[in-house]
């Protein structure tokens, strides 16, 4: 039954048809952000090959409580459906069960928000079975509250008797949910740990550990690639990296540093997904030194909102601002901002230190060794001092 519930949700991205972007806009005097949110919306949702045929903003300063938007939108939502026969309905905003149930009912069509669209990527990019589990545990987080509310309200008039589903049904069903949640937290428990174990041992190599963070195509892997002479598949895709990838790097001076490329992020990422991808987060926990890449190329409003985004998720990780280090990649693409994008976004009074480079053209990754070098001998002096005072109390 569990299965045929996960399994259900496919049937909006296999049939590659139509449809509606949505979103609800409480900030009135927003005129520009919300549309940098749109434009991402969009490319995920073109990432699954779907065909967006129309896009609705509603203003409201606050949320309705029913179907999130105003029922005098959904009622306009409803007729372009109908007309253009629309497939899925997309929400920018995260929907409750009883919002994503209630739309369903009225528009006639599938509804999923962002967080499903994001989590049906990261499923078709998912190459290897930790990744896959973890996906499930997000899926069920987020459908099993929808799916409980669709069948309360189906069995709600029947009760048990003779070829009756009612509470039989009902309560058999959310107990296998329940099993089920239990058994992959219970795995991702017990891989947790590994993860842990792993982490440890290669601690205690003594090599550095530099983890490559940021955004989706911002070239994380070409950087990798580019850093440590690998040849990891890269794609314009979005989460082409799902698992995390090693390999060590061997300086002139005899020094030696892990890489480590990591799942990338997304604007306004939801913190049950943070919580889910735990066990890929462990590696960027647990680095000495963290590269947040952003691409140089991109809008500096875009710049700000993914600098502050990813400075906000890596501290919420538990990654200080001294272990960060921010990376421009694709200087190749807008040589002229080189000089001037750190001062641009403010990144002196921040305090956080910065580099341009391009992995694609080879272009000032001796800079960023040495940058990397420098902080490592940042990082670690506070440690050695601390070390030393207490070998001298």
């Amino acid at each position: 039954m569990i299965k045929s519930f996960v399994e259900g949700r496919r049937e909006w991205v296999e049939s590659e048809g139509r449809a509606v972007l949505c979103m609800l806009k409480t900030n009135v005097h927003d005129h520009v952000v919300y549309k940098i949110r749109m434009a991402e919306l969009r490319r995920l949702v073109e990432t699954l090959g779907l065909e967006i045929v129309g896009e609705f903003i509603q203003t409201r300063s606050q949320p309705y409580s029913k179907f999130l938007i105003g029922s005098g939108k959904v009622a306009e939502i409803k007729r372009f459906v109908k007309a253009k026969h629309v497939d899925l309905v997309v929400f920018y905003n995260i929907l409750t069960s009883s919002q994503k149930l209630n739309l369903i009912r009225e528009l006639g069509c599938d509804v999923v928000d962002r967080y499903e669209i994001t989590l049906e990527i990261f499923d078709r990019m998912a190459s290897d079975n930790l990744s896959k589990l973890q996906i499930e545990a997000a899926r069920l987080e987020k459908l099993a509250p929808y799916f409980k509310l669709e069948v309360s309200l189906k069995f709600r008039n029947e009760h048990p008797f003779f070829r009756s589903m009612g509470e039989y049904a009902y309560h058999s069903r959310l107990r296998e949910i329940t099993r089920r949640q239990a058994k992959i937290r219970e795995r991702i428990e017990a891989l947790k740990r590994e993860k842990q174990r792993r982490i440890y041992k290669r601690k205690s190599l003594g090599y550095p550990i530099i983890c490559i963070s940021g955004f989706y195509n911002a070239g994380k892997t070409s950087l990798f690639n580019a850093l440590t002479g690998e040849d990891k598949p890269v794609s314009p895709k979005p989460f082409t990296t799902l698992s995390s990838k090693y390999q060590r790097r061997y300086l002139e001076d005899g020094k030696t540093l892990l890489f480590i490329d990591t799942i990338g992020f997304v604007l306004d990422l939801d913190p049950r997904l943070i919580k889910s991808f735990e066990l890929n987060l462990e590696d960027i926990r647990c680095a000495d030194l963290v590269l947040l890449l952003l691409e140089i190329n991109d809008p500096l409003l875009t710049l700000r909102m993914k600098l502050r985004e990813g400075v906000r998720l890596l501290t919420d990780i538990g990654v200080s601002p001294d272990r960060i280090i921010i990376v421009f990649n694709k200087l190749d693409l807008a040589p002229e901002r080189g000089e001037s994008i750190g001062d641009d976004l403010g990144l002196p009074l921040l305090g956080l230190p910065w580099i341009a480079v391009s992995a694609k053209e080879r272009i000032n990754l001796d800079g960023l060794l040495q940058l990397i070098l420098q902080r490592l001998e940042e990082v670690e002096k506070p440690r050695l001092e601390a070390v030393a005072a207490v070998g001298e109390g």
